[in-house]
Parts: structure tokens; C-alpha cells; sequence
């Protein structure tokens, strides 16, 4: 069961939104963003849950047969940081859908823990029943390793893969130890550092978004979701072996929330047909602070594949 509404019929739906979502929410609403809630039914591993996305129709630019797009996003983050990305990928795409994950923007807070399990559930049966297939899938950080998940579990469903610094790599106990402690941000000091392993060179409305981010990761869900996250979350290096479709792996020289053993775990375990790409300026957060140079790679890939018109990739 879904409901789809014009997003300014649901501006005040949480009271206690930031402005930075207020300001992003109209951003996708310029773009011709409409506001949606799909209720997940619940199966014999978990409950139901709603969880709310944005939707957009095909571009009047964009062929005929376009294929369909989904974005997702990382933890702590929401859909509205896709704006810029998503003004320049619009042209080439058919429907687009950009859903935020369990406890983050306007989706629901789950009855039962917020586990990476959990999470990675409420999102995949989204995945299973929304989109129309097969669809291009892109994912950053934890969007990023859920993303693959998927496309190893549903390959039939994913026409391409593009992920930017994805999580869920394998490293060391003290690697592995060291991130989940850097989203414990108890200080002013810790969200500066925090801000800075985000972003290549942070603005000062970058660093606007570092309290809001505090608070996030102080919510109970997300507490919960970090106490609970360990090796057994991890992925699988045989399913990632196994991914069938195009995979773009975009991976910053000047990632600095991911240690480089991650991405080397990546480069070991990805297929050999995956396209492994470093621009020197992406960090974490490129598609927020590059849109242009992400739009541009992710426009070449896919038309290099044949997943969109080889025309329209510039």
C-alpha cells in the first residue's frame, strides 16, 4: 500500500525538521519531487514498517526507454542530500526513486531494534516490491554496501551498480573498531573532525550540517543501530564476487572516513568487470560536494554499457 502526495501537502508532517531539511525538501520539490509512504508488510523475519521516499516522473528529455534510477543514501544522512546530483542525472533517466531508510528523514522509527540487519531488510523489501525492474541502482557509504547486497541477492532486478565509498568491507577488529567509534560525536571538536573525513575541502554550510548530524546519531535508533553493527555485518566476499551487472566503484584518494584497506578489499573482491574509479578530490561525501564530476562519470559508465542512450552521457 502506497500513498503519493505533492510535497508541499506534507511540509509539516514532523514539526521538528531541521531547516537543512526544509531547505532540501524544496529543493527535490523544484525538481518535481512528489512525497510518498509504502507500507512494508511484514514477513516471518520482521514487522511491518512505512517507509517514505521521493519520487520523480521521466523527464520530458529522457528516451522513451530509459531505465528506471534508484538513490540510497548513508546512515545518518536522507534523501534530500541528492538534489544536485539528481537536477543533473534527471535528463537521462525514466522514474526515479529515492527512499530514506528506516529512522532517517520522513520514514518511519521501526518497532523492533534498528540492527544493520534490520535496516538492510526494511530497505531490500522496498527494493523488492516499489521500483520498477530492472532498475540502475547507485548507494553511498551504507547505501553503498546495502546496495550491493541487493544487487547480489536480486541481480535480475539490477540493470547497473554504481556505488560511491561503499561500507562493508572487510579490516581489521581496531579498523573496524575505530569507525563505529567516529560516529560518536560528543563535542564540538568531534563534529569538526567528523565534518572534515566527509568532505574533501568543507564549506562553512557543510559544517552547518555537522550539529544536525550530532543529534542524529544520538538518536535511540541510531545508538542502537552502532552498538549492534560488527563483523557479522559485514559482506560477503563470494556474493560480492558474484555481481553479474555493470558495477562502477567510485573511491576518493581523499576518502577519509573509509581506512584504504577498505577500498583494497574492494579492488580484491569486486568482479573483474567492475570499473574501479579515484578521482583525487573525491572524499566521502562527493556526490554532495562534486555533484558535476559524479554525474559525468556515472553518465559515462552506464553509457559505455549500453544502459542509457551513449548520446545523452554528457
Amino acid at each position: 500500500m502506497s500513498d503519493e502526495r505533492p510535497l508541499d501537502e506534507v511540509a509539516d508532517d514532523k514539526p521538528a525538521r531541521s531547516l537543512l531539511e526544509r531547505v532540501g525538501r524544496w529543493n527535490l520539490k523544484r525538481l518535481g519531487a512528489r512525497s510518498r509512504t509504502d507500507l512494508i508488510q511484514p514477513t516471518p523475519d520482521g514487522p511491518s514498517a512505512t517507509l517514505h521516499a521521493f519520487s520523480f516522473e521521466p523527464h520530458p528529455s529522457a528516451p522513451a526507454d530509459a531505465p528506471p534510477l534508484v538513490l540510497m543514501h548513508g546512515v545518518g544522512s536522507s534523501a534530500t542530500t541528492f538534489s544536485r546530483l539528481l537536477r543533473r542525472l534527471r535528463p537521462h533517466f525514466g522514474p526515479i526513486l529515492v527512499p530514506e531508510a528506516p529512522a532517517h528523514g520522513a520514514s518511519e522509527v521501526p518497532s523492533t531494534t534498528l540492527t544493520p540487519d534490520a535496516l538492510f531488510s526494511f530497505v531490500a523489501r522496498w527494493l523488492d516490491e516499489v521500483p520498477p525492474a530492472p532498475f540502475v541502482l547507485y548507494g553511498n557509504s551504507l547505501g553503498g554496501g546495502a546496495a550491493l547486497r541487493y544487487a547480489a541477492l536480486r541481480p535480475e532486478r539490477v540493470s547497473a551498480l554504481m556505488l560511491l565509498s561503499p561500507a562493508g568491507a572487510h579490516g581489521s577488529d581496531d579498523e573496524l573498531e575505530a569507525l563505529v567509534s567516529s560516529f560518536s560525536l560528543e563535542s564540538a571538536a568531534d563534529v569538526r573532525a567528523f565534518m572534515a573525513r566527509l568532505f574533501h575541502r568543507p564549506r562553512w554550510y557543510h559544517r552547518l550540517a555537522g550539529g544536525e548530524l550530532r543529534k542524529r546519531f544520538e538518536s535511540r535508533p541510531l545508538r542502537e543501530f552502532f552498538a549492534r553493527a560488527g563483523r557479522d555485518d559485514l559482506l560477503d566476499p563470494a556474493l560480492v564476487r558474484s555481481l553479474p551487472m555493470p558495477v562502477l566503484l567510485l573511491w576518493g584518494q581523499a576518502e577519509r572516513l573509509l581506512p584504504d584497506s577498505h577500498r583494497l578489499w574492494f579492488k580484491t573482491h569486486l568482479p573483474p568487470h567492475a570499473a574501479l574509479v579515484e578521482p583525487p578530490h573525491f572524499a566521502h561525501s562527493a556526490y554532495i560536494e562534486h555533484p558535476d564530476d559524479v554525474a559525468r562519470l556515472a553518465l559515462e559508465f552506464l553509457g559505455a554499457h549500453g544502459v542509457i542512450d551513449r548520446r545523452l552521457d554528457r
